[in-house]
């Protein structure tokens, strides 16, 4: 392939490239910091380069765009450096100027020159043209390596990458100075121009979208493929004569296809590590991951562990199903360890919760035994007292019972036995004496032990009682579970207690135990369903009760 051809390929190459990554960067990385006008930028390259091919007029026309380009390079580096834009406009408004000279007084003139049929010199008022394009590029890199000094993690990376590709940019451009300069060498700087816009765009989105690194794997595997394919074909082997050029064709071939799974999984090791993970580093992975106390905790460690293997910020790891196989192993191995990192934490807590129970059983009986002789002992003594204050007595050693009584009742082991019960039946039983209306499907019946669901009903529906005049059970089935709601229309459950209200001690009521809607917990969590606030309109509170059928 001779100068021309090779000069072409690499424009030609540049604008597909410039289009294509400007469609990506504005479809799937518009949010991404300085990703809409990197799009623009890359289109007005593409569209620069294609000047140096177009006939006299319209190549002179494109090549009047770099200022313009130079401007918006400036508005992409403080997008991505996240800095003020406040002098956009004087910005913008230099490049257009000097485009719009360009256009008018003229930009240059193409050339004979050597190794090529023509090149491009600027002159004139294009020489001024490509002084403010030089002078805006300058100040979008001095932006761009102070930002790289002062930033840290993922923007320091990426303003890095950008850095080194607009290096590769600047170099590439050298070449539209030789003809200023008199110096008559083939332009091969310009063949390194399609690297400078692949460079650009894989330095944004690499940090963003985790398809970009799979697209670049397979971007950087058919370059080194062609690459070999072109080196092993240029051999000078005397034996492919003219007449048998068609050889070159099949060797081509056969190099392509022999070396494109090496070639692939070397790419994918300069894109990405392997998958493989040391038995130290099991070891280690697992270590950290039984040490979370919580689901928080463990997401968060198995994101850190995946982040360093991987040499990617947390922040991209995401959309495994488009990353290459080594990356895509790893993540389904976290993913195990998480699977029994989780299940330890959930027999900790399990075993945590026994002790705890246990220990408050014990509690509580000792409580009750020690308690029972000073209450008889209190009743006795105000057994000849006045009325008035033998009642209250008698009521705070009845509030003192049924703390005793709950508490017991809490801390005990748990066991149900569900059965096909009539909730309608049940309500009759626990609600007797209470004033409440029903919503109920005719004969709706739940998996539940009798007895325990009594006793959450009946829990709930004083509760309810006692906090208003209007009380309303409902229920419904859904999908797989059976849903009672029961609620009220009194002054609602106070915000501050709204997240605990279920822990042990805590109450709505200003004579409660604290106990009962923690008893009522249990007893959901033993069914296997669980209790919630709800809301409903027309009422302040409703609590939420969830079977499974």
């Amino acid at each position: 392939m001779d100068g021309a051809a090779l000069l072409a390929l690499a424009i030609l190459t540049t604008a597909g490239v410039g289009a294509g990554l400007a469609w990506f960067l504005v479809t799937r990385t518009g949010q991404a910091p300085g990703a809409r006008p990197l799009a623009a930028f890359l289109l007005l390259v593409g569209l620069w380069a294609l000047g140096l091919l177009l006939p006299d007029g319209a190549g002179r026309s494109l090549l009047a765009l770099a200022p313009l380009a130079g401007a918006v390079f400036v508005h992409f580096t403080l997008r991505l450096a996240d800095r003020g834009v406040g002098a956009l406009g004087w910005i913008y408004g230099a490049g257009a100027g000097a485009t719009l000279l360009a256009l008018i007084g003229g930009t240059g003139e193409f050339i004979p020159w050597p190794g090529c049929d023509r090149f491009f010199r600027y002159q004139g008022a294009g020489l001024a043209a490509a002084g403010v394009t030089l002078t805006l590029a300058a100040l979008g890199h001095a932006l761009l390596l102070d930002s790289w000094r002062r930033t840290l993690g993922k923007r320091h990376r990426q303003i890095g990458v950008v850095l080194g590709s607009s290096a590769l940019g600047l170099g590439s451009v050298v070449a539209l100075a030789f003809p200023v300069l008199g110096i008559e060498v083939f332009p091969w700087t310009l063949l390194l121009l399609p690297g400078y816009a692949i460079g650009l765009g894989y330095g944004v989105v690499r940090y963003e979208l985790m398809a970009a690194n799979h697209w670049a794997r397979q971007a950087l595997t058919w370059a080194m493929v062609t690459t070999l394919a072109v080196v092993a074909t240029a051999v000078p082997l005397g034996w492919l004569a003219a007449e048998r050029s068609w050889l070159a064709s099949v060797l081509a071939v056969l190099v392509a296809m022999l070396a494109w799974m090496p070639l692939q999984r070397l790419a994918g090791r300069l894109i990405f590590p392997s998958g493989e993970v040391s038995a130290a580093e099991l070891a280690e992975w697992r270590e950290a991951l039984d040490a979370a106390t919580d689901e928080t905790a463990l997401e968060t460690v198995a994101t850190v562990l995946l982040s360093r293997k991987l040499g990617l910020p947390e922040d991209v790891l995401s959309d495994w199903s488009e990353a290459p196989p080594g990356p895509r192993r790893l993540a389904e191995l976290i993913d195990t360890l998480k699977a029994e990192a989780r299940r330890t934490l959930e027999r900790r807590r399990a075993h945590a919760e026994q002790q705890r129970l246990a220990e408050l059983g014990a509690l509580a009986a000792t409580v009750a035994h020690d308690l029972r002789n000073p209450m008889n002992i209190i009743a006795m003594a105000v057994a000849d007292t006045a009325p008035a204050p033998r009642a209250e007595v008698a009521a705070q050693l009845a509030r003192m019972a049924a703390l005793v009584r709950d508490l017991l009742d809490y801390a005990k082991p748990w066991t149900v036995e569900p059965a096909e019960t009539d909730l309608a039946a049940v309500l009759q039983e626990v609600g007797a004496g209470l004033a409440f209306t029903t919503e109920l499907p005719s004969g709706l019946s739940l998996r539940a032990d009798r007895l325990r669901l009594g006793q959450v009903l009946g829990n709930l529906l004083a509760n309810a009682a006692a906090a208003s005049g209007r009380v309303l059970v409902t229920a419904e089935t859904t999908g797989d579970f059976t849903v009672i709601e029961v609620c009220d229309d009194g002054p609602g459950i106070p915000e501050d207690i709204r997240e605990s209200l279920f822990r042990p001690f805590v109450s709505r009521g200003p004579g409660g135990t604290g106990l009962g809607l923690a008893i009522v917990a249990r007893i959901m969590a033993a069914h296997g369903g669980s209790v919630t606030v709800a809301s409903r309109p027309g009422w302040t509170t409703c609590f939420r009760l969830r079977f499974p059928r």
